[in-house]
C-alpha cells in the first residue's frame, strides 16, 4: 500500500524515509498544538499513515509493509513473525529453485511454520498447489496407461478358445483407453487438485473458526496449500501416492498451528475432522451399498 507524499503527492512505500518523487525528507516535525496527527511512538514527528491493524498514526520511521502489502506500525510489525519461506522469495531465487527449497523445508522441517509469514496471496497459494500436483498426476496417468497397454499383451498371450470370433478391436480399445486415461489424468488432475484444495481449506477454516481462530481464510488456504508439498512425492511410482496423504496431514497440522498461532487441539481438529468425516461417510455409504446388494441376493 503506497502513501502520498505530503509535498508532491507522489506515492511512497511504507518504510521509505524520503520521497521517491521529489526527494524530500519524510521525517517531518510535528507542529506543537497543531491539528495534524502525530506518531504514536515519536510524538515530535508527524504521522503520515495509520496502521491497518491497530489504527494508530505512524511516522515515516515507524511505517512498515505487512505480508499483504498493508501498512503496519512498527509495533504490530514486530509482533508478527514474518520470516519468508523460499516460495515468498521467488523474485530473488527464481520460481523453480524457490519451489524445490520450499518442498524440502515443508517436508523435512515443518517447525518452520512457527516463524513463517502467516498471510499470502491466494494466487501464490494455488500456484504452489498446482505445481505440487503435477508429479502425482503425471505418474498416476502413466501408471494407468501402462496397465491398459500391458493388459492386451497379457490377453494375447493366453490361448483363444474361439479364434474365429476375435477381430482385435477390444485390444485396440484397451490401448486407446490407456492413452485417454493418461491424457485425462495429466490435464484434468492438477485443476481438480486446486479445486479440492479450495474446498478442503474452506471446510477446515470453518472448523478452525469454531476453535477460536480469528485469522482470515487466506491464512488457512496458504497453510493448506503449503502442506500439499507432500504430493510431489507422487513422482515415486505406486509408493508415493500412498505416503503423500499421510505426510500432507502431518505437514498441515504444523502449518495450521504455526500460521494461525493456535493450540495443538485446534490445529488437530482443523486437520483431521474433515478427512475423518469424509472417511466415515464414504465407508458408511460403501457398507450400505454392500448390505443392499447382499439383501437383494438373499431375496432371490
Amino acid at each position: 500500500m503506497s502513501i502520498p507524499c505530503p509535498y508532491c503527492q507522489h506515492p511512497f512505500p511504507p518504510g521509505a524515509q524520503s520521497c521517491p518523487g521529489c526527494g524530500a525528507s519524510l521525517l517531518l516535525e510535528a507542529v506543537p498544538g497543531g491539528t495534524q496527527p502525530v506518531c504514536a511512538v515519536h510524538p515530535t514527528l508527524r504521522g503520515l499513515g495509520t496502521c491497518s491493524r491497530c489504527g494508530t498514526f505512524a511516522c515515516a520511521r515507524c511505517l512498515r509493509a505487512g505480508p499483504q502489502g498493508e501498512t503496519l506500525c512498527v509495533r504490530c510489525h514486530q509482533l508478527e513473525p514474518d520470516a519468508p519461506l523460499p516460495w515468498d522469495q521467488r523474485e530473488e531465487l527464481g520460481m523453480w529453485r524457490a519451489f524445490w527449497k520450499t518442498l524440502g523445508q515443508v517436508l523435512l522441517h515443518p517447525g518452520c511454520f512457527s516463524q513463517a509469514r502467516a498471510e499470502g496471496r491466494t494466487s501464490d497459494s494455488l500456484l504452489f498447489t498446482l505445481l505440487c500436483s503435477l508429479p502425482a498426476c503425471f505418474m498416476t496417468g502413466l501408471t494407468y496407461m501402462l496397465i491398459f497397454t500391458a493388459m492386451p499383451w497379457m490377453m494375447e498371450a493366453l490361448p483363444d478358445p474361439n479364434p474365429s470370433t476375435g477381430d482385435g478391436s477390444g485390444l485396440a480399445f484397451m490401448r486407446w483407453m490407456g492413452v485417454g486415461m493418461f491424457v485425462a489424468t495429466t490435464l484434468l488432475g492438477p485443476p481438480l487438485s486446486v479445486l479440492m484444495t479450495l474446498m478442503g481449506a474452506g471446510v477446515d477454516h470453518l472448523v478452525l473458526r469454531a476453535g477460536g481462530v480469528t485469522r482470515p481464510f487466506n491464512v488457512t488456504l496458504r497453510a493448506h496449500s503449503l502442506s500439499e508439498a507432500a504430493w510431489a512425492l507422487g513422482i515415486v511410482p505406486l509408493i508415493g501416492t500412498q505416503v503423500a496423504p499421510v505426510w500432507a496431514l502431518v505437514s498441515r497440522f504444523f502449518a495450521y498451528r504455526g500460521l494461525h498461532r493456535t493450540t495443538t487441539g485446534t490445529a488437530l481438529a482443523g486437520t483431521l475432522l474433515a478427512p475423518l468425516a469424509t472417511c466415515c461417510l464414504c465407508g458408511g455409504g460403501y457398507m450400505a451399498l454392500m448390505l443392499a446388494i447382499f439383501g437383494l441376493a438373499a431375496q432371490k
